[in-house]
């Protein structure tokens, strides 16, 4: 039998964005009308909302799993991703339709993965 392994697959890509989830406390989730908002405050207290359009998928894990390169308290764009294309395989994401799939850190308590066409600050 013969297992292929593709070394491209799941690539970090690491967004820049205008919040840190370093230290941050521990997310509020919310699904609502079609659309996923994530509360946190992050190592400043700062009020930190992000919502997400268009979510297909979303998870929360307490324990921690990292691709190479990928560090534990930074936001990313998992490039080549296995779990975007289970769910494009599965006829979840049609032919056309952009959707990405997110990762975000929150080092030591967690992380957040979500799929979706993008994500905003709203703070």
């Amino acid at each position: 039998m013969e297992i292929s392994c593709s070394f491209s697959m799941n690539r970090p890509k690491r967004l820049n964005t205008s919040f840190s989830t370093a230290d941050a406390e521990l997310p509020e989730i919310h699904l609502f009308n079609g659309e996923l908002l994530v509360r946190f405050k992050d190592w400043r207290s700062k009020k930190v909302i992000v919502s997400f359009a268009v979510p297909i998928a979303f998870k929360w894990e307490f324990a921690d799993f990292f691709y190479e390169g990928e560090k534990d308290d930074s936001c990313y764009v998992i490039e080549n991703s296995g779990w975007l294309k289970t769910y494009s395989e599965q006829g979840e994401i049609l032919e056309g339709d952009i959707y990405q799939h997110f990762k975000f850190n929150f080092n030591g308590i967690g992380q957040l993965e979500v799929i979706a066409h993008s994500f905003t600050e709203l703070t």
